[in-house]
């Protein structure tokens, strides 16, 4: 391993429950990686909610360089904006709630920090398809 690397090791027991040197995963479903709205956009798009319904979920959350994750339990509400999407993201032990905007497809596209995607910076790299255009 390289100097000032850092390595995550995972494995799974006899009852198939991730495990890492930082503990047990078991229940986590998604990942979420600190400070990405990418990774949002998975829990939005699988759970499917309608207007008004929420849902809690365990993730295995990834925080900065050390790269141990911890399970973490979080809310996820579809809100009702003037017929935006709009997803209300509640870390049930972090205490962080954002409301992030998605576009049609459940892409995340604001988030608080230094993450923002616009249409514009979509539409300029992906054809009608959804190719990739350099």
């Amino acid at each position: 391993m390289v100097s000032g690397a850092v390595a995550l090791t995972r494995r799974r027991d006899r009852r198939l429950r991730w495990m890492t040197s930082s503990g047990n995963l078991d229940g986590c479903k998604y990942v979420d990686i600190a400070d990405t709205p990418f990774t949002n956009t998975l829990p939005v798009r699988r759970l499917g909610l309608v207007r008004g319904a929420a849902a809690d979920i365990t993730v295995a959350y990834v925080d900065g360089m050390d790269l141990q994750p911890w399970p973490e339990p979080q809310r996820y509400t579809r809100l009702d904006r003037d017929g935006a999407d709009v997803y209300r993201f509640t870390s049930l032990d972090g205490g962080l709630t954002a409301d992030l905007p998605v576009d049609a497809e459940g892409l995340v596209l604001d988030y608080p920090g230094p993450m923002t995607i616009s249409d514009t910076d979509i539409a300029g790299r992906l054809d009608p398809h959804g190719c990739r255009v350099e």
